[in-house]
């Protein structure tokens, strides 16, 4: 790993656990993600999003994750214990602090013991929805606790979540750049301006279409692993419509000198092929 993207994962990791510290679960999510992202090998940036998580099956991943790359980390060995206790127990969501102290003294089962009276709120105050600020809503994302209304919640087996934090618990291979777009669409350009007149100048006789048939997938499969090599594998819509649009472009001034009904086919069936594996 380069030495900036090092000090890039530490100061992620920093920013995590002041966040942490602070009660800013949401950013330090983020932070810690991203260190994750950068370095998938970090052992302390997956220890720290295990610790930030609610969703016990998540913090599980996360902490097997740890002992994956560390197998004789006993925090993360005594925090997944701990983790499997609590789904054994039933529950799926992590317990908060104050009932994990209960549980931790044996003062109650967290399945017997009766949920904490939530804090009381002014009886004036009014929720609006973080995104749209004009809508009063009771509804809050089970993940950040932000206020959102009906049209924002997106419904997961977990509950509720905003859009941000449904984006956010997406796999990395998903969250997809502008860059990583560019990328990928100025790839399948070249390899398009660069193909196109090789196939003109020897694709003839009565063997274009076997031509075209072979041909066709192996240029697809050319272009995604150059673009999986540039942006990471990353995948989804905006992959595939940049993939597409960028050989569309790239091939349209042959298409547009020849006029060659056999080119406009592998071309097609170049952008189906590509477009098709990167869903």
């Amino acid at each position: 790993m380069a030495e900036s993207t090092a000090a890039e994962v530490q100061q992620l990791i920093q920013e995590g656990r002041a966040a942490a510290l602070a009660g800013d679960t949401f950013a330090a999510r983020n932070s810690f993600r991203r260190a994750t992202e950068l370095d998938p090998e970090s052992v302390e940036a997956w220890l720290g999003l295990s610790s930030v998580v609610p969703i016990l099956s998540e913090k599980r991943e996360h902490l097997q994750r740890v002992l994956t790359l560390d197998p004789n980390h006993a925090e993360a060995r005594a925090s997944l214990a701990y983790v499997e206790k609590l789904q054994a127990e039933g529950l799926q969501i992590a317990p908060s602090r104050r009932r994990e102290e209960r549980i931790a003294s044996g003062d109650a089962s967290p399945l017997l013991s009766a949920p904490e009276p939530p804090e009381a709120a002014p009886a004036t105050q009014t929720l609006y929805c973080y995104r749209h600020p004009d809508r009063e809503t009771g509804l809050r994302c089970v993940q950040c606790e932000r206020p959102i209304c009906g049209a924002c919640a997106q419904i997961t087996p977990v509950g509720q979540l905003c859009p941000e934090c449904r984006r956010a618990r997406r796999p990395a291979n998903y969250q997809v750049s502008t860059a990583n777009a560019i990328v990928a669409g100025v790839v399948a350009l070249v390899a398009a301006a660069l193909i196109c007149l090789p196939f003109l100048l020897f694709a003839r006789g009565f063997f274009v279409f076997l031509i075209i048939i072979f041909l066709a997938p192996a240029v697809a499969e050319l272009v995604i692993r150059i673009a999986d090599r540039l942006t990471k594998t990353k995948r989804g819509r905006p992959i595939q419509v940049a993939v597409g649009v960028g050989f569309a472009l790239g091939a349209l001034p042959w298409l547009l000198v020849s006029l060659n009904l056999f080119l406009l086919m592998f071309v097609v069936l170049v952008i189906i092929t590509a477009v098709t594996r990167l869903r």
